[in-house]
């Protein structure tokens, strides 16, 4: 999931060359709102979470090819109260030959690829117990071994300066991912309710503006949060990954790869 800024320019390089248009989040609207018929195939890129190297790394790659771009902030990131649990968890792996949880539940973590195995297994171990008691559950899983969620949390997300600077930049599209960055579909029709509307109205009291356009976390969606988020006033959602965006796209449902 990571890559470098050099992947990223050439990236840009490679399709500037093949003639691709680099469009903005609104853009992307317009062009399925309207299924407009383009001359040029597009291009939006866009970034997830809200970490630091969005503002540091790419930002600059990005003003020199003068290139839009989206970053989906979860306010949780800013707000120093986000749990990175899968770099917590890959810390982990990383540094055992065996994983023991809390819950006495024993893997085998001795080559690359039993650590992704364990990596899947336990990230949705987590998925299915998603609550509220979130942070509890973490804990409680990871019972054995030292780490801060804090210190993970201050050493690799987006600050709010660093999110107001860059929303000053019209290359820049800040949009929501949340406030929490917790499983949609997992909670109650209150609880989406309020991290659709609380985290969109938190971002635009920091940056000034309206926001317009959001990110289920993990990609997970269902009718009812899918009615939600129109309701919250977001005029695009996209998922996890996929697929290309095509005109006739439900402006809810965006494909990205």
């Amino acid at each position: 999931m990571e890559i470098t800024p050099e992947f990223l320019e050439k990236t840009i390089l490679d399709y500037q060359a093949r003639g691709y248009l680099f469009v903005s989040l609104d853009e992307v609207h317009e062009i399925v709102s309207k299924q407009k018929r383009l001359r040029q195939k597009f291009v939006c890129f866009t970034f997830d979470d809200g970490y630091a190297d969005n503002y540091e790394l790419a930002y600059p790659i990005f003003k020199k090819y003068n290139c839009p771009f989206a970053i989906y902030v979860t306010t949780d990131f800013p707000d120093g109260k986000a749990l990175l649990w899968w770099y917590v968890l890959e810390d982990i792996l990383m540094n055992s030959d065996e994983l023991i949880l809390g819950d006495g539940s024993r893997s085998d973590c001795s080559t690359i690829d039993k650590k992704n195995e364990t990596f899947v297994l336990v990230k949705q171990k987590i998925f299915d117990s998603q609550s509220p008691q979130i942070e509890q559950t973490l804990n409680q899983l990871f019972t054995n071994y030292n780490y801060s969620f804090k210190d993970k949390n201050k050493s690799l997300a987006l600050s709010w300066e660093q999110i107001r600077i860059l929303s000053t930049d019209n290359l820049c599209t800040i949009a929501s991912h949340t406030l929490s960055h917790g499983v949609l579909t997992n909670m109650s029709d209150d609880r989406v309710k309020t991290e659709l509307n609380e985290s969109k109205l938190k971002l635009e009291r920091q940056i000034g503006k309206k926001v317009f356009h959001f990110a289920y976390p993990y990609g997970a969606w269902n009718d009812s949060v899918l009615i939600q988020v129109a309701d919250a006033g977001y005029s695009t959602a996209v998922l996890a990954n996929g697929g290309k965006v095509r005109r006739d796209n439900s402006q809810f449902k965006l494909q990205r790869i």
